[in-house]
């Protein structure tokens, strides 16, 4: 997994096809533009907090 910190008004590039545009960053919201190719499916998955806390300390593992 890669983290990355972005500002408002940044953009993503993955691949040749795919942007993210950063629109605005409000607290703990963050509201994205995805552009690509209509063949390509995106999901919106939830992440329930057993996820996270896995997640969490996997992170704290690393070194």
């Amino acid at each position: 997994m890669l983290v990355l910190t972005q500002k408002e008004g940044e953009i993503l590039q993955i691949g040749e096809n795919v942007r993210i545009h950063i629109k605005r960053v409000k607290g703990n919201w963050v509201r994205l533009c995805i552009d690509a190719p209509r063949e390509i499916e995106i999901l919106r998955i939830p992440v329930d907090k057993s996820s996270e806390e896995q997640e969490s300390a996997a992170a704290a593992s690393l070194p």
